[in-house]
């Protein structure tokens, strides 16, 4: 037999023998057979020492009990060969009252070092997913009683490994719901040896409360073991966080493409709505000059005024919003600019809601731009009364008043404090947060931008304002605003830095020593107001539709031009293009530039192209005649006629 066969005896008083050994003995051991039937510890000294300990106590339990012995050891051979042998032996007693076995002995070192290389796989199996973060390992037998649980398994689900082991999945970490299936799974990946589908489920942590993972499964059928399962599940949140934000930052994308495509209208608006506003205001500033104070024609001349200048800043407003123009502030009372924007706000103001203002006459003046403070009310107004659209007396208040005392984190010590409250229904914390954030909205897709409150925050920002929000769920929101006050010392500084050179009266003048202005403008009727209106103030004019007639015009060596004032916006050649060229040709002849769109591009690029002077179209009565009249005195000083 391939095999060691032997019998081995154990006499009453402990000594012990070989009575026979086959040639197979010799082989195993790598000794001669008749030697160690004398010498039985020839064999006991190539056996490891611990396992030697084991030998005897199994030996004389087996005696007493006359049960079957087996026992694995391990063994060295003269040659060195490290082996590890099973002997199976079956006991007998004999009449002198030794016993003997009879006993079957194999070499099993090629199992061993398989078993051996098996848990040590395992092992390293074992440690290196124990580690591996972010990624949840679990084992499970076929009754679906836990047997791994990794450490990620415990940052994922909140149970411990001592937890965990020893528990059923299903109650663990599947919601009832789908209990029924994941048994249902199991049964059928048992039947069929293959793994459940990979899928995405919502499962549940120690606290009860869900996660979502992407769970795959490996079933395993180790030979010699009872089949088990693993379920490998990675947490989606950060994945479900990452195409959130991915979605909000192409959402703002868009959107930051919407405005930047308003803004690029907003300056084409500006141009066309601008040139109708001007010959507005021009032709009532022309006829106020030619109509009684007392007549009634008067009166509506400066309502239509009063329309076009109120229309003017509408365009302003929409520059601003698209941030295509910076603004300049100075020292306004903001009681006005209030009472204006209210006024406003009441025309388009829904039914049944109520609009209060309680405006302080003693509110300080402060350093703010009075367009930019209008958007501010309109924007925060326009908020509260959708909050409070469907509450019953719906009630929106505005108040302004002065405000003493310190407020972090500015060193200011008085202000003007406007506020804007609603009875609406009010607002979270998590909200609350968040309404500044752009492109952050609560309202139901296509009734907000989410803008709003962030444009708000800017200016407010610019105006160096401190801001409070109040609010809380069912019992409204008051936005309260405090504006930096401006002492009388300062008023009277600001004022005098910013007070612009003297303007001429408005009278009709004559006899302007016969300067002559070259005017150039696509748009006629901006051009035939400008020639009335500079005729009037005594001056020369020509006027020319477009740019190459009028640079043709000043390279006439018989031209006689004092100083050229030229439209921005024109087809074919800017007004820039214009300046510079005019520059070529005649390097002293002043150039003005009129522009309903004064972009901070244009106010950089003036001084080099030669422009002396930036007008603003809608202001043309006012800003223009002071323009011509120090271009004038210009021309004078340098012994132009």
């Amino acid at each position: 037999m391939p095999a060691a066969l032997l019998q081995y005896a154990m006499a009453a008083d402990g000594k012990d023998r070989f009575l026979w050994m086959n040639p197979g003995c010799g082989e195993l051991w790598e000794v001669d057979v008749q030697t160690v039937a004398l010498d039985p510890n020839v064999l006991w000294s190539m056996m490891d020492a611990q396992d030697l300990q084991l030998m005897r106590p199994t030996l004389m339990e087996s005696a007493a009990t006359q049960a079957d012995w087996t026992q694995e050891w391990r063994i060295t051979t003269p040659s060195g060969k490290r082996k590890w042998i099973r002997g199976v032996g079956r006991p007998h007693r004999e009449a002198d009252g030794s016993v003997v076995w009879n006993t079957v002995v194999v070499d099993v070192s090629d199992s061993r070092r398989s078993i051996e290389a098996t848990r040590e796989s395992e092992a390293r199996f074992r440690r290196l997913l124990e580690y591996v973060p972010n990624v949840s390992v679990q084992g499970y037998g076929l009754d679906l009683t836990t047997r791994y649980w990794n450490q990620a398994s415990e940052s994922l689900y909140g149970y411990t490994a001592e937890e965990a082991i020893g528990k059923n999945l299903l109650d663990l970490i599947i919601p009832a719901p789908m209990r029924p299936a994941v048994v249902d799974a199991v049964t059928t990946m048992i039947q069929t040896k293959e793994p459940i589908p990979p899928a995405d489920l919502t499962l549940l942590r120690k606290d009860g409360t869900p996660v979502e993972v992407y769970s795959s499964h490996a079933y395993l059928d180790i030979p010699g073991r009872e089949p088990e399962f693993y379920c490998i599940d990675f947490d989606l949140s950060e994945r479900r966080e990452s195409e959130s934000t991915r979605a909000l930052l192409q959402s703002q994308l868009r959107e930051s493409q919407k405005m930047e495509a308003l803004g690029t209208l907003a300056g084409g608006v500006a141009h066309d709505f601008n040139n109708i506003v001007a010959a507005i205001m021009g032709n009532v500033e022309l006829a106020l000059d030619d109509v009684s104070s007392h007549s009634p024609v008067h009166t509506c001349l400066l309502e239509i005024r009063k329309a076009s200048r109120r229309a003017r800043d509408v365009v302003q407003q929409i520059l601003a919003f698209s941030r295509r123009q910076q603004l300049e502030r100075r020292v306004i009372s903001l009681r006005p600019v209030v009472e204006e924007s209210i006024r406003l706000l009441r025309a388009t103001l829904p039914a049944g809601l109520a609009l209060h203002a309680d405006l302080a006459l003693d509110a300080p003046p402060v350093l703010a731009d009075d367009s930019q403070i209008s958007q501010v009310v309109l924007n925060l107004c326009t908020n509260a009364w959708q909050a409070a659209e469907g509450v019953v007396k719906g009630r929106v208040d505005v108040r302004l008043a002065a405000h003493p005392g310190p407020l972090p984190p500015s060193h200011h010590t008085f202000w003007a404090k406007l506020s804007v409250s609603d009875n609406g229904h009010g607002m979270d914390d998590a909200t609350r947060e968040r309404i500044f954030e752009p492109f952050f909205t609560t309202k139901p897709p296509g009734k907000g931008t989410g803008l709003g409150l962030a444009v708000v925050h800017g200016i407010l920002r610019d105006h160096e304002a401190v801001m409070q929000v109040e609010s809380a769920p069912g019992k409204g929101t008051t936005f309260a605003i405090f504006f930096p006050a401006v002492s009388t010392a300062e008023q009277h500084a600001i004022s005098d830095a910013q007070a612009e050179p003297s303007q001429p009266a408005r009278a009709r003048q004559t006899g302007q020593d016969g300067v002559h202005i070259l005017y150039v403008d696509d748009d006629e009727i901006i051009a035939f107001l400008m020639e009335r209106l500079l005729q009037r103030e005594g001056y020369e004019v020509t006027v020319f539709a477009d740019a190459p007639s009028a640079l043709a015009a000043v390279q006439d060596p018989d031209s006689a031009f004092d100083f050229a004032i030229t439209d921005y916006n024109m087809p074919g050649m800017s007004g820039l293009d214009f300046a510079r060229a005019v520059k070529a040709a005649k390097p002293d002849l002043p150039v003005a530039i009129t522009t309903g769109y004064m972009s901070e591009e244009l106010k950089a690029q003036a001084p080099a192209a030669g422009v002396m002077e930036l007008i603003y179209k809608p202001n043309t009565v006012e800003d223009l005649v002071a323009a011509v009249a120090r271009l004038a005195q210009a021309v004078k000083k340098i012994g132009k006629k």
